[in-house]
């Protein structure tokens, strides 16, 4: 076995050796450009929490093909997501806007509805997708959830869209990263070689890891031993300070601890990351490697119990919030490469850089913000503010670049079970709203069951900033959806005052669609 670990380990330091001298020589220089047309390449992976990347400090080797990949451009070391869910996180990353933008507005009387009826990604909102067609680029998506499809809008721009359905699955293959790779691939093999192209992949390797044991490729950590206890399993799908038993229904297996569990995601990562570095090394062989602008983010992490939830994602905390992003720009694009930024990011800061970098021009409207400036020191921040919202509690989340506040009322979204499992109580009581704050440079961890700093005016201050800002997008979201129960325009003052700090754009604001 301790063999095998070591051949484990040999082969994956000379994956990222192998990819650092595949890298090196597309490393972005003022006026060079290797052959063939112009290529974005934007990876989303699901429950990537950032403080499981090796090159944010962790103390595993998880991801040597990432860290390799950021050494060739930049890697954002402050980045947050927008929601703990799926639809949300991926409709703010491909729109540039706060999801909840996204959420229709819901009938007088209507009390509860199913996911088609109360999400859209509007057409009177920004597209990266869009406007990479527009361009004249070649447009694909090929992801990895049934929920990331055309019936919630996210064709948008896309010329292909190559969606989940469990009908097409015949074997693993057919799953996550192998996949989605394999179907990125045979497209790839229908473009001109001249012919510029923007591709979306979606991934979900990460939520899958507690379905099967790890291959022995991915094998080489050992369980950490103060994490060594076994949680419940909820009755429920989900609960605080329990497994939800739909994640416990995909594994076979006997009780398993939390360190087993957290060990299994490693593996996870790891295997993950292998499979990127071969996919790269695809890219380079075909001679498309040195002018494809490679974008990896995630989109929201998932919880060992730091914040109350165990292999699920809900919350706003930064287990679940803090994501990384790692960007290796094409040739030419004049961005110094290693660079960490420290800087404030967000996930809608994706799209809008992305569009920057590539020389088309950011549509009004979107919210989030081109890093392009900090990127090219031109600027040390672009971002002053991070919002999210959603997950399994009412509230919100408002970061700076020191502080994460969340104004939540803990299980106040979802089923009975996150209720009264947070609150110990078996009647239906609504849980309260209160306000955490956790100060990132003071070393604490990253969930919020331990105690908050208390700093009264800067809590004021967020929890004020983070209020204005969704009554603002609550505003917007009567305005982009043209629906058949808006019963009244919005006031001409209302939407000066929306199209004043960029919550829509200024064409939106003259008449109401």
């Amino acid at each position: 076995m301790r063999s095998r670990r070591r051949l484990t380990r040999r082969f994956g330091l000379a994956l990222a050796t192998a990819l650092v001298l595949i890298l090196a020589p597309s490393c972005p220089q003022e006026g060079s450009r290797g052959r063939g047309g112009r290529g974005v390449l934007l990876i989303a992976i699901d429950s990537l929490r950032a403080d499981h990347l090796s090159s944010m400090g962790y103390d595993r080797a998880t991801t040597p093909v990432l860290d390799s990949l950021a050494k060739q451009g930049a890697l954002f070391t402050q980045t947050f997501g927008v929601a703990p869910e799926y639809l949300p996180a991926h409709a703010g990353l491909l729109t540039g806007c706060d999801p909840w933008i996204c959420r229709r507005p819901r009938l007088e009387k209507q009390t509860e509805t199913g996911l088609a009826a109360e999400w859209w990604v509007p057409r009177a909102i920004p597209s990266l997708a869009y406007e990479y067609l527009s361009a004249g680029y070649t447009t694909a998506a090929f992801v990895d959830h049934p929920w990331i499809s055309p019936t919630f809008g996210f064709d948008r721009g896309f010329q292909d869209f190559y969606r989940f359905r469990e009908d097409d699955v015949v074997g693993y293959e057919d799953f996550g990263f192998e996949g989605v790779v394999l179907r990125f691939r045979r497209w790839r093999n229908t473009l001109d070689a001249d012919r510029d192209w923007f591709a979306y992949l979606s991934v979900t390797d990460l939520d899958r890891s507690w379905g099967r044991e790890a291959p022995e490729s991915a094998q080489g950590f050992e369980p950490r031993p103060e994490l060594d206890w076994t949680p419940p399993v909820s009755e429920t799908n989900r609960s605080y300070f329990a497994i939800p038993n739909d994640a416990r229904r995909l594994w076979s297996g006997g009780n398993e601890t939390v360190a087993e569990y957290e060990l299994r995601y490693d593996q996870t990562l790891r295997l993950l990351d292998k499979r990127l570095g071969r996919m790269l090394q695809e890219l380079d062989k075909e001679g498309r490697l040195e002018n494809t602008t490679i974008c990896i983010v995630g989109t929201f992490g998932v919880g060992f119990g730091e914040s109350g939830l165990i292999l699920d994602t809900g919350t706003l905390s930064d287990v679940d919030m803090h994501v990384p992003w790692v960007l290796r720009p094409a040739a030419g694009s004049r961005i110094p490469r290693g660079s960490a930024r420290e800087s404030l990011a967000s996930l809608l800061d994706v799209a809008p850089t992305l569009l920057d970098l590539s020389g088309i021009a950011v549509p009004p409207g979107m919210h989030g913000r081109s890093q392009v400036p900090v990127l090219r020191g031109e600027a040390d921040s672009v971002r002053e503010l991070a919002f999210s919202r959603g997950g399994v509690q009412h509230g919100y989340g408002v970061r700076d670049d020191r502080y994460s506040l969340q104004h939540t009322a803990p299980g106040s979204r979802g089923p009975y079970s996150l209720r009264s499992s947070w609150t110990g109580r078996l009647d239906d009581i609504a849980p309260e709203f209160r306000d955490h704050l956790r100060d990132r440079q003071s070393g604490s961890g990253p969930g919020d069951l331990e105690p908050g700093v208390d700093v009264p005016d800067r809590i004021a201050e967020l929890r004020a900033a983070g209020r204005r800002w969704y009554e603002w997008v609550d505003q917007a979201r009567e305005v982009v959806h043209k629906t058949s129960w808006d019963r009244e325009p919005r006031p001409p003052e209302v939407l000066q005052e929306l199209v004043d700090n960029g919550v829509i754009a200024p064409q939106l604001g003259d008449t109401v669609p």
